[in-house]
């Protein structure tokens, strides 16, 4: 993750200029004059009727009205089925610019595709030289005195500096859009952004029998969870070491690619890091909003046929102890239709206590957030739930018995994050406020470990450099 990408002001200017280079490219030379004479007019109407054709210029019209006024029209992604419009919850905390809104996170994933791709062009000297203006989102805060330089090299003959000598980094980016066009790489890859979120969601593998997807663990195993770590960045690669050396038998992920799960995304910054266990172990990765806004692809596609994972939701079980993946991000925050039938199967195995895993929570203390659709379709199993693991939140906070279950958030795998300035709703045992050396976003990145001895679970929660900071026993 570049740090430009988490700068919402750079990333809404440069929306901004692309969008128009797109206009200028679908009308041609004559929707850009001004009015007044019958041949501009009829320029106007070309340029009025191209609007309602060209799905991908919606996409990024609509993109850039979020940003700027948070509304939008009916777009053909919407009409598509997966650029639909939904309440933006209130986060916790602050972060990086990250906003949960599929087309902005295509677009940012664009952006970080193609600073990858001019580094690497370039050579060993651009790509250091592009590394320390682009610092990766875990190191700080994006920097404005970084901003123009960054945002040059999307331009056609962008030269680092030129910004800066026109006086003003926002004055300098205005001269550059009006007087030199966007690097045509650049167009080619953000139209090709807007293809993929065009192409729709992947299709969902469901189950034929209450049998299948279930996998089993041995009564006394260890299990690595981590949540919201598919960054690439440091901090995800020294969690990443920290889970390697504990060794465990199974490594889940509660899901989150940043910062669209793309096929390339879910290469270069989730499986080129992932701590894959020694045999005989699994390894197991659950759905997520950010991973369905490029349709699902690089997670059905790459990530389950890595794993060797036949679904997007599945059991792991011994005599003793049921963990239960779901998926809440086909359906965000809900789950797709055939989950609950089979979950309801698991649940009517007895003999042993049921823990759920999913992306989405099914409450906060800290975050406005609506888990209705998911308590609906839950509610009538819920006095058969131990306890339920989740992430989506960038904290990690142990619960005190809520709605009956013992709940864990754990959602700060990778991504800068600030604390929670205000108290908690619901009542909580323990949060990890531990700080790292980052004075921007101060939060450390944790993950569990369970340790599973018969009908006894021991857990610790670990950070980044190996600390336990919270400990208890499940039994």
């Amino acid at each position: 993750m570049h740090e430009i990408t988490g700068d919402r002001e750079a990333v809404q200017k440069l929306m901004k200029d692309t969008v128009q280079q797109l206009e200028t490219t679908a009308n041609g030379a004559a929707a850009a004059r001004a009015p007044g004479t019958r041949s501009r007019t009829a320029s106007t109407t070309r340029a009025a009727r191209s609007e309602k054709v060209d799905p991908v210029l919606d996409v990024w019209r609509e993109a850039l009205a979020h940003m700027e006024t948070g509304t939008g029209g009916r777009t053909a992604a919407r009409a598509a089925g997966i650029g639909s419009r939904q309440a933006a919850p209130g986060r916790a905390v602050a972060t990086p610019y990250a906003p949960r809104d599929q087309r902005i996170a295509l677009f940012q994933s664009a952006m970080d595709e193609y600073l990858d791709s001019a580094a690497k062009g370039a050579g060993p000297a651009a790509a250091k030289s592009a590394a320390m203006t682009t610092r990766a989102a875990s190191a700080s805060k994006p920097r404005k005195s970084t901003q123009a330089a960054s945002l040059d090299a999307f331009y056609a003959g962008g030269r680092p500096g030129k910004a800066a000598k026109a006086g003003g980094t926002s004055a300098a980016a205005d001269l550059m859009a009006k007087f030199s066009p966007l690097d045509p790489r650049w167009v080619e890859v953000v139209v090709e952004k807007a293809k993929l979120l065009l192409k729709g969601k992947h299709p969902f593998v469901a189950h034929q029998s209450a049998t299948d997807f279930r996998f089993t663990m041995k009564n006394e195993t260890t299990i690595a969870i981590v949540g919201d770590w598919g960054g690439g960045n440091e901090a995800a690669q020294a969690v990443a070491k920290q889970i390697a050396k504990l060794a465990p038998d199974h490594v889940i992920h509660l899901g989150d690619v940043y910062y669209a799960g793309t096929p390339n995304e879910v290469q270069e910054r989730f499986l080129k890091y992932w701590p894959t266990p020694g045999a005989p172990g699994r390894s197991f990765a659950l759905n997520s909003n950010h991973e369905m806004y490029s349709g699902g692809y690089g997670y059905f596609d790459y990530t389950l046929k890595k794993f060797a994972q036949p679904a997007s939701y599945f059991s792991l079980a011994n005599d003793n102890w049921c963990f239960i993946g779901l998926d809440t991000g086909y359906d965000e925050h809900e789950l797709h239709a055939p989950q609950a039938e089979w979950l309801r199967q698991q649940l009517a195995v007895g003999g042993r206590k049921n823990v759920l895993m999913s992306h989405h929570q099914l409450f906060s203390a800290y975050e406005s957030t609506d888990a209705s659709k998911l308590r609906a379709t839950v509610q009538p199993f819920l006095a058969q739930v131990y306890g339920w693991i989740w992430g989506h939140e960038h904290l990690a906070v142990i619960y005190a018995k809520h709605d009956g279950i013992n709940a864990i958030c754990l959602g700060n795998g990778c991504f800068p994050y600030d604390f929670p300035s205000t108290p908690p709703t619901v009542p909580v045992k323990w949060i990890d406020k531990r700080t790292t050396s980052d004075s921007d976003y101060p939060g450390g990145h944790t993950f569990a470990l369970l340790r599973i001895k018969g009908p006894r679970i021991d857990m610790d929660l670990i950070d980044e450099i190996g600390a336990v900071g919270w400990s208890e026993t499940w039994v």
